[in-house]
């Protein structure tokens, strides 16, 4: 088996291991470090696809990338997610982002894309949205009272599990540049969980609200177009 294995792919299980640690945390009710694991699952999925590109990859590549994937940003948030609510509606929630998630990455498998936009908003990008709010909302709590937080994790899976198997264009974060101030915000934003200090919350905010502008970034190139039409 190890013969098979290239570079990228030990990266990608190192991606899975986040994934499933990210689970571990859930069920220990330790929801902040599970966003973390998700967090770090997500930047090994874009080192991931970084030495994919500048080295060759081999036969299980593809493969285990999205079997990995599956289980860090489809599985791992949607339990997440569960245990934090404890809800039998929380299972219809879940359960259709995971369906979703898998159906997004079965499509992206089936039918690659050859332009430098993504069909539907990527898996990755739906997971980190999600733990990026967990660890915002859990900063907040200890600040002030955050009403109905569930409800807005609820409402944000069945949104972003529509948005993963849509058509609309996103765009892929394919230069160093936006992938290191990605990094950045990532690290920044994990910080934030372990520094006692009301001053910290203000990167994942801005992580929060630099994804929030990601999922409406294919509305606003349409406000634009039009406005080019329109001139």
């Amino acid at each position: 088996m190890f013969h098979l294995l290239k570079a990228p792919d030990f990266v990608s299980i190192l991606n899975l291991i986040f994934g499933m640690c990210a689970i571990f945390f859930a069920f220990s009710d330790a929801f902040s470090y599970a966003a973390i694991c998700l967090l770090m699952a997500a930047v090994a999925d874009g080192v991931d696809g970084y030495v994919a590109r500048k080295t060759s990859g081999g036969p299980l590549g593809a493969h285990i990338d999205s079997l990995a994937d599956a289980i860090s940003f489809g599985v791992a948030p949607a339990l997440l997610i569960y245990c934090m609510s404890i809800s039998p509606i929380s299972i219809v929630f879940i359960c259709f982002y995971v369906i979703c998630g898998v159906l997004r990455l079965a499509r992206y498998n089936a039918f690659p894309s050859k332009t430098p936009k993504y069909s539907g908003i990527p898996i990755t990008g739906a997971c980190v949205f999600i733990a990026s709010s967990v660890i915002l909302f859990m900063g907040l709590s200890h600040i002030v009272t955050v009403p109905y937080s569930m409800e807005f994790f609820y409402i944000s899976m069945f949104i972003l599990s529509l948005l993963m198997i849509s058509t609309i264009p996103y765009s892929k974060a394919m230069k160093t540049s936006t992938f290191l101030v990605l990094i950045f915000l990532f690290a920044t934003t994990i910080l934030s969980v372990f520094i006692d200090s009301v001053y910290v919350l203000i990167f994942p905010i801005f992580l929060f609200f630099i994804l929030l502008l990601y999922l409406f970034s294919p509305l606003l190139g349409l406000v634009r177009k039009k406005e080019t039409i329109d001139v």
